[in-house]
């Protein structure tokens, strides 16, 4: 029992943001490793409730211009990035900078309780907030428990 009670507390504490002080992280202050965060789950919110417009308005302007409309959003979603839609459980890890580019990489439990790590591309837009510029699924062999 003391074992699964240690694994359920490591794992929600997996599931809160593991910043909390000024100093930056990596090449990202804590203040945009918040925001890119928000943003990503506020996007994962709005795919779970069927809000294409607010899924689609998280999206960068190009990727915006490239898509079309909140509804090819959405269609794509269902049919390319199936997982992130309607997940079951999500875990971020700290936003890092790869090759210059800013990522926020999430653990998602798909629907049927497979797991899968996306990789959200980020861009910080003119008026310093934080955009999806792309997604990124890979399949693992692990079935959530």
């Amino acid at each position: 029992m003391k074992r699964i009670l240690a694994v359920a507390s490591l794992l929600a504490g997996l599931s809160m943001p593991c910043w909390s002080n000024a100093e930056a992280i990596g090449d990202i202050t804590t203040a945009d490793a918040i925001a890119i965060h928000e943003v990503v789950q506020s996007q994962l919110d709005a795919l779970a409730n069927d809000d294409a417009v607010s899924a689609f308005e998280l999206a960068t302007p190009e990727k915006r211009l490239l898509i079309g409309s909140p509804d090819n959003f959405l269609r794509i979603i269902k049919e390319e990035y199936n997982p992130i839609y309607r997940y079951q459980r999500a875990i971020f890890s700290k936003p890092e900078v790869v090759d210059g580019d800013a990522i926020q990489i999430v653990r998602v439990t798909d629907s049927v309780g497979h797991v899968w790590v996306a990789i959200f591309s980020m861009q910080q837009e003119d008026d310093s907030s934080w955009k999806i510029d792309g997604c990124q699924l890979l399949e693992t062999a692990s079935v959530s428990i």
